[in-house]
């Protein structure tokens, strides 16, 4: 896997996919949305400035991504839909956080439904909301292995199995330490 492809990247598990995809040594081009609120804006910003220090990625519009990547996911569908003319050697995914009310509602590339997760986003919460959910990053590694062993698949949609792989204890670490790297946006939060 050389090259992919994350449209609508904003919020924390497209970018933690991003991440994790820099880490395997993909380049990785991804799209932000456009309709976000001020919050969402700052957040991103300040996560961008982090990604940004890694050549691995780039930050583009749609209409200057390359015509091939070997792996897409879809985070969010950009108004212009540039995706139709983006082929993907190993598969173009649509990334859902639950299952789709309508199961007949037509799709135009598989869909893969993510498990509950936590990450850095859940500081603030309720540690019992961590219960039945799995750490982002564990999520993120578990759907780039899923999509790169598998080729395209032609499932319509497919609820991913994830494993447990970081205990509590490295998740706060790894949850401290995106805090120092993202502490301007959780300052001027509490201001």
């Amino acid at each position: 896997m050389e090259t992919g492809l994350i449209i609508g990247a904003d919020e924390f598990f497209g970018l933690t996919l991003c991440e994790y995809m820099m880490k395997e040594g993909i380049q990785v081009d991804i799209t932000r949305p456009h309709d976000l609120k001020e919050e969402q804006k700052a957040l991103l910003e300040e996560r961008m400035m982090w990604l940004g220090r890694n050549d691995l990625v780039r930050v583009i519009d749609l209409q200057d991504s390359k015509d091939t990547y070997d792996l897409i996911f879809i985070q969010s569908e950009e108004p212009h839909n540039r995706q139709k003319d983006i082929k993907a050697e190993h598969g173009m995914y649509q990334i859902l956080y639950e299952k789709p009310e309508n199961e007949s509602a037509k799709q135009n590339v598989p869909a893969v439904i993510l498990p509950r997760m936590f990450g850095p986003w859940t500081l603030n919460e309720d540690q019992t909301k961590r219960a039945d959910s799995l750490f982002v990053e564990d999520v993120a590694k578990e759907l780039l292995q899923w999509a790169s062993d598998t080729g395209q698949r032609q499932d319509m949609t497919y609820e991913l199995k994830v494993e447990s792989q970081t205990d509590d204890k490295q998740a706060e670490d790894m949850i401290a330490k995106w805090k120092r790297q993202n502490s301007t946006f959780f300052d001027k939060k509490q201001e």
